[in-house]
């Protein structure tokens, strides 16, 4: 009873696709053989959010790809809060990235740089006042006192340096637990160590070997900004308070004095030896349709709206950024509109040749078959990677972005098309013997008619596929040009432009996401080589039930 269900079941869906081969189209036939291939309809998807990236690149960008922030040189990406001070759950936020040398190492890193929004606290005479940044304080700075000092494993101290050095800053997220205690920072490497020696501390002849290097961080004065002034006029101000304050001068004779030399007495409030009740740190919440760098969408519409972001000073850097401090992912995004175009328009130069010279080599025959196919044969026994750099080498370097990138589309296609116009040739030459053709021919048609409406429609479906598994090289050749500095300049943005970058196994090493870009081009190259695995398998002839 089964088997004759299956058998039932079996002949019904022969039926169907008998009538679906009767009644549908060729094209049709090929979008349904097509649905059947995951992977090919999977890779077709891919792409087609790839070209709508590189379309909307400017929307969709969370920063200027062109902006340099010198102080964001090779930053890592963004980390994002999902949490407040407290632990409770927040709406996702990120905090600016500062840089910070290490003292020992004189490696520089990137941390959290955190400034107080909000911050409730009390002087030496227990008046507690609220601060709120941009209302009643337009400023609020932090003289953090560092002591430095060696230890040993029996917990002897040698300060190193200094010991009472102030210094003025905003806090970094890791030093929020300053306002309740002193925080200890282990700035321990080998290299510290090994500088660390009796003979240039005497207060090292104390302890025995040193295990590490300690920096210990304790609050020291609140500078609340009262009136506006430059921000530089700020900083010179806070600077002379903390130096005259240091050498045990006065509250009131430092302001005094610091009015005479023309900087204004109430301009900082200073409140000596605070305790913190509470406090809010100025976070930047991540946004859908945020106003920022301003745009043409599509090139003609004025535009300063984003897809997602933060509100400036904040960048928000979901990728990381380069050397130059520009946000990567907003460089991927304008760099696919080079790389994933710079396919399509090479194919079309290409397959233009390709049908033209092998089309008319097939069609014609004879002197001029042979003139063309040598020709062809001549440029295909040079090494195509030695002519893409001679034929670029040629060129000036110093051509503006939009010309170099033309000039890489028809260096790819001159080497492109050789290859293609055998193909072609060889099935012109067949189309050319079958009967319909050559009853075309007795009855007397154009040979312009026989070729646009038997030649070319009979060659379609081998160009689609072709063009499909070809655009991968291309992708690939400017990828090649670009990372050996023969291709896209900057600051215009490539795929390899910007994998030129990691070229350094110590910029790889220590800045990773560089590489983000080989993924993309991974990703684009694989999805083109499924689409066309899959369209070549669609328009089989087999798997049309024909």
């Amino acid at each position: 009873m089964k088997k004759r269900k299956a058998e039932v079941k079996k002949e019904e869906i022969k039926k169907e696709d008998l009538f679906e081969v009767k009644y549908m189209t060729r094209w049709q036939l090929i979008w349904r053989a097509l649905r059947k291939h995951k992977l090919g309809l999977l890779s077709l998807w891919i792409l087609a959010i790839m070209y709508l990236m590189a379309i909307f690149a400017d929307f969709l960008a969370p920063v200027d790809p062109y902006a340099q922030v010198q102080n964001n040189g090779f930053a890592p990406p963004s980390d994002v809060h999902w949490t407040d001070e407290n632990g409770n759950f927040s709406f996702p936020y990120i905090y600016q990235w500062s840089v910070e040398r290490d003292p020992a190492t004189f490696r520089t890193t990137f941390v959290e740089a955190t400034t107080v929004e909000k911050i409730t606290l009390s002087d030496k005479e227990n008046v507690e006042q609220t601060y709120t940044d941009g209302e009643n304080a337009l400023g609020i700075w932090f003289a953090i006192e560092e002591k430095r000092y060696a230890a040993d494993s029996e917990g002897n101290k040698a300060y190193l340096g200094n010991p009472d050095y102030v210094n003025t800053q905003t806090l970094k997220l890791t030093e929020m637990s300053i306002f309740d205690a002193p925080i200890i920072v282990d700035e321990t490497s080998d290299n510290a160590l090994g500088s660390i020696t009796p003979s240039r501390y005497r207060t090292l002849n104390d302890i025995d070997e040193p295990v590490g290097i300690y920096t210990e961080k304790t609050l020291k004065r609140v500078f609340i900004q009262e009136e506006k002034e430059l921000d530089d006029v700020i900083k010179e101000s806070i600077s002379m308070y903390n130096e005259l304050l240091d050498e045990g001068e006065d509250v009131e004779l430092v302001q005094e004095f610091l009015g005479e030399i023309g900087i204004s007495p109430t301009l900082v409030k200073i409140i000596e030896e605070p305790q913190v009740t509470e406090f809010v740190t100025r976070k930047y919440p991540l946004k859908f349709f945020v106003s920022s760098w301003e745009y043409n969408l599509l090139g003609f519409i004025p535009m300063n709206i984003h897809l997602f972001g933060t509100e400036l000073p904040a960048r928000y850097l979901p990728f990381g950024a380069d050397k130059y401090g520009r946000g990567l992912l907003s460089r991927i995004f304008f760099g696919s509109r080079i790389s994933m175009t710079i396919g399509l328009f090479g194919i079309a130069i290409t397959f233009s040749l390709g049908l033209l010279i092998g089309g008319a080599a097939g069609f014609y025959g004879g002197a001029a078959d042979e003139a063309l196919m040598r020709v062809t044969e001549i440029l295909m026994s040079i090494p195509g990677f030695y002519l893409l750099i001679s034929l670029r080498s040629v060129l000036p370097t110093g051509l503006p972005s939009t010309i170099t990138y033309l000039m890489i589309i028809v260096i790819l296609s001159l080497i492109g098309w050789t290859g293609m116009s055998r193909v072609i040739r060889g099935m012109v030459l067949s189309l050319k013997s079958r009967e319909y053709v050559q009853a075309a021919i007795a009855m007397g048609y154009p040979d312009k008619a026989i070729i646009m409406k038997h030649i070319i429609p009979n060659t379609a479906t081998y160009i689609i596929v072709a063009a499909t598994l070809s655009i991968p090289s291309y992708i690939i050749g400017e990828a090649g040009l670009s990372f050996l500095g023969l291709g896209i300049q900057e600051p215009s943005a490539s795929w390899g432009l910007m994998l030129s970058q990691a070229q350094n196994i110590k910029v790889m090493t220590e800045a990773p996401w560089l590489l983000i870009p080989g993924i993309f081009i991974f990703i684009v190259v694989m999805a083109f080589n499924l689409l066309g695995d899959a369209l070549r398998d669609a328009m089989d002839p087999r798997s049309l039930g024909y």
